[in-house]
């Protein structure tokens, strides 16, 4: 079975005439009707019904053409990503990054991303998600993994992993001996808070779950990295709601637990410029949507599938959970 064959079926049942459908290919009839015959001759089944004054779809030729459809356009995809690695050679890719990206996210990336593209110069830089947008509509960026950050419609967004909060507080504390926490239990504890400035779609996520639980937030501290947010609550400077990625970071004077009785996540995503459709860029774009559809990056799954990569760092009594996803254009 050829491709060829293929896109001669898919004209001809479109078309429902093999006149017009070798209008279609530029080729002449007879060549057609032969491919197609030897294409039922192939599978064992007629895949259409002739007659003198038409052509109809068998049962059999109605399945069929779903998956030539799929299959032809899969071919197409990997002949256009051929060719963008083929014009990378000796190219430059610059990619942003946020700290929280470093565990779950930009590794196995980076990794594929190598595998695909050897000869690529990447060059990394480590910026919250506000930098990145401005260093992506000043073009000193090609892309960047973000938290959904407003901007302009210059740039474009797509979510390649979801992952829910946790609450990160110190191993001593009272609260650390629970399964999980409520966001209502941290009422009269001080937050260590993610600086607005850099991250702030994370802080008004978080703000929002606060009020909904009924308080306002004593914040103690603000920190614009997450690891420095982890090592502020370490300190015993407060408690404080992270993304679950994080707890990667570990520390045994660190508790992590998973918010009770709530399905709150936080989406991590690629971003970068509509017009750019450099070759480096396409190919990055391939593989980030490749791992994300093989499941390889953070996403919310059941409960009982045992999370991704490794289960959150729960110290004495604890353990982690799984939510159900949200959508995935809830702005994060």
């Amino acid at each position: 079975m050829e491709l060829r064959q293929l896109r001669y079926f898919i004209a001809v049942a479109e078309e429902l005439q093999f006149t017009r459908a070798a209008a279609r290919l530029h080729i002449a009839q007879p060549p057609l009707s032969q491919q197609i015959r030897l294409l039922e001759r192939e599978l064992g089944t007629p895949l259409l019904h002739r007659t003198t004054r038409r052509v109809e779809l068998t049962p059999a030729g109605k399945a069929f053409l779903e998956e030539a459809r799929r299959t032809v356009a899969q071919a197409e995809i990997a002949r256009q990503t051929a060719r963008a690695v083929a014009r990378t050679v000796s190219a430059n890719f610059v990619l942003g990054f946020v700290d929280s990206s470093l565990y779950a996210y930009l590794p196995q990336l980076l990794r594929q991303y190598r595998r695909l593209c050897p000869t690529v110069q990447v060059s990394l830089r480590e910026m919250a998600s506000e930098e990145q947008i401005r260093a992506l509509q000043r073009g000193e960026i090609h892309a960047g993994l973000v938290r959904r950050t407003p901007a302009g419609p210059l740039l474009k967004f797509e979510e390649i992993g979801r992952e829910r909060l946790m609450v990160a507080l110190p191993a001593d504390h009272p609260l650390a001996s629970r399964p999980a926490v409520a966001v209502a239990d941290l009422k009269m504890e001080p937050f260590v808070f993610p600086d607005r400035s850099a991250a702030p779609g994370l802080h008004d996520r978080l703000l929002g779950l606060i009020r909904q639980a009924g308080f306002v937030p004593r914040i103690a501290e603000v920190a614009s990295e997450g690891h420095t947010i982890i090592g502020l609550v370490a300190a015993g400077a407060g408690v404080s709601i992270i993304p679950e990625t994080l707890t990667a970071v570990g520390t045994d004077v660190v508790a992590f637990r998973p918010l009770a009785r709530s399905s709150a996540s936080l989406g991590m995503y690629v971003a970068w410029r509509k017009d750019d459709a450099s070759a480096p860029l396409v190919a990055f774009l391939q593989v980030a949507q490749d791992l994300r559809d093989r499941g390889a990056l953070p996403r919310i799954r059941d409960r009982m599938d045992g999370g991704y990569a490794r289960k959150a760092r729960s110290g004495p009594g604890g353990s982690a959970s799984r939510d159900s996803r949200l959508h995935p254009n809830e702005q994060s």
